[in-house]
């Protein structure tokens, strides 16, 4: 019954061999360069039960088939596959001993070589819980060579204006292939091409294209490789050749008669050098008073008229010949030259006109503006009080006239003190009661006697249709206000009727 037991557990060990926790820890992918070491890490992971390792074995996956690299068996020791006899050995100094130990069988590979990129396979062989692997993917990588160099070794201006490569970047042999980029103050173009090589390797080229002329001439061309986050940068420096650029100098428009040394001097740009200057005279011949060294042109003895005329400089190098020409004009009289010193004096005083006239500007300015605002702070329109505000519906009317109602009394006078006015609302007279009415009607009927004040009124008024009724009057006093005890003089008091209607 313990046998079966036995067997039973061995089956099912075998069948599921992941369920004790036996694992071969790997890591997911190595990397390396050619010529470099790289680990490739393999561990026996043995929780429970305990098992027997009873051999290890490196395998290199090539094509679907299963290479040995080298194999590590407790009885016969470690044994490496030839062609990584000298290249690959197992790290853990422990697996080499006549008792090893196979828990950790790393294996190291030194001097990498682009072959050695493949999937290789850690195979543990165990009792009973049988076998166990796990697999690891090596990278090599190919640094690769970058150059830099002119496409030709002779660039020349030509006045065709054809564009040409002028320089060539080259990033070589590299895997995996390189980026290349250009930095400099020439504008052109770019043309790039990529190669594989049969070795799986890659290269890459990249042209410079510009029209070659004496304005690129000593520019600096950068070529920028960037490969693995790594960055390699080469320049080099155009050498355009180019036919010269003349330029005759020495004549300034003042050669007058019996003026003494005078000459004419022809400059030149060109790359390579000029190697030969020639003066001529435009229909005519070179004066016999006249010297010729090399560029300059020197005329002996004093100026006369004979040395007038169009004077031409050929200067001349391996592109080409080109020419320049002054046109030499003989004055009877000297031109009034200005000394330098009256010129610098001059250009002084306008300056100093200059920043006095600024600072007389800015100071007017300042006056104007401080002026502006004084007055506007004195403005009366800033001492105006608030204006009446007018409420609809309590207009009063009195003789044909609109009063605007005051808040109060006291605010009314204190207003009219304020604007120096002497004059004060005239009597009050409320809305007649019932109202006017063009259609026939009695006059009213007063049922009391008139005061003096009503007869005057009655009698004023005697000329309507109708008898306004009897009223009473009621005197109305202003308020006391700060600094007046009474009305001013000439002011009575107002008085609001009190009506009284039958």
């Amino acid at each position: 019954m313990e046998r079966t037991g036995l067997w039973i557990f061995l089956i099912t060990t075998c069948v599921n061999p992941g369920i004790n926790g036996q694992t071969v820890e790997m890591d997911d992918g190595k990397s390396g360069y050619v010529g470099s070491k790289v680990d490739l890490r393999c561990r026996f992971i043995n929780s429970f039960p305990p098992v027997k390792i009873s051999q290890v074995t490196w395998q290199k996956l090539v094509n679907g088939t299963k290479q040995n690299v080298a194999i590590a068996n407790p009885s016969l020791g470690v044994s490496v596959a030839p062609p990584y006899r000298d290249r690959v050995t197992f790290k853990n100094a422990a697996v080499r001993r006549r008792t090893p130990t196979l828990e950790d069988t790393t294996i190291t590979f030194s001097s990498l070589r682009l072959s050695d990129e493949s999937t290789y396979i850690c195979e543990y062989t165990t009792f009973p819980a049988g076998n166990r692997e796990n697999t690891v993917n090596l990278t090599v990588y190919v640094r690769p060579t970058t150059q830099m160099s002119l496409s030709t070794p002779t660039l020349v201006a030509r006045s065709s204006n054809l564009k040409t490569p002028v320089a060539t970047c080259t990033s070589a042999n590299g895997k995996p292939p390189g980026t290349i980029r250009w930095e400099t103050r020439v504008p052109g173009e770019v043309t790039t091409r990529e190669y594989k090589n049969s070795d799986g390797t890659f290269t890459v080229q990249s042209d410079y294209i510009l029209v070659p002329n004496r304005e690129t001439h000593k520019e600096t061309l950068t070529c920028v490789t960037t490969y693995n986050e790594e960055v390699y940068t080469d320049s080099v420096t155009l050498d355009i050749q180019y036919e010269p650029d003349v330029l005759v100098d020495g004549y300034d428009g003042n050669w007058y008669l019996n003026r003494e040394n005078v000459q004419l001097s022809c400059q030149a740009d060109a790359n390579p050098a000029v190697s030969l200057y020639q003066w001529r005279l435009v229909n005519g011949s070179i004066p016999t008073n006249a010297e010729i060294r090399d560029n300059v042109l020197t005329f002996k003895g004093p100026v006369t008229y004979d040395l007038q005329g169009t004077y031409v400089c050929d200067a001349t190098n391996s592109i080409g010949t080109r020419s320049a020409s002054v046109e030499v004009s003989i004055i009877e009289k000297p031109l009034p030259q200005i000394a330098t010193s009256d010129v610098i004096s001059v250009i002084a005083l306008l300056l100093a006109a200059g920043v006095l006239m600024g600072i007389t500007i800015t100071v007017l300015v300042l006056k104007i503006r401080s002026r502006k605002d004084s007055s506007s702070r004195d403005s009366p329109s800033r001492k105006l009080s608030q204006p009446i505000r007018k409420r609809p519906g309590d207009e009063i009317q009195h003789s044909g006239r609109f009063y605007e109602e005051l808040p109060n009394t006291a605010d009314y006078v204190s207003y009219r003190l304020a604007c120096n006015k002497e004059d004060y609302p005239e009597p009050y007279s409320p809305p007649i009661n019932p109202p006017l009415s063009f259609l026939p009607q009695h006059p009213y009927q007063s049922s009391q006697p008139t005061t003096a004040t009503s007869s005057s009124s009655s009698n004023a008024t005697s000329k309507n249709t109708f008898s306004p009724p009897s009223h009473t009057t009621a005197i109305f006093k202003y308020p006391s206000v700060q600094g007046l005890s009474s009305p001013p003089p000439g002011v009575a008091a107002y008085t609001f009727p009190k009506e009284q209607y039958v």
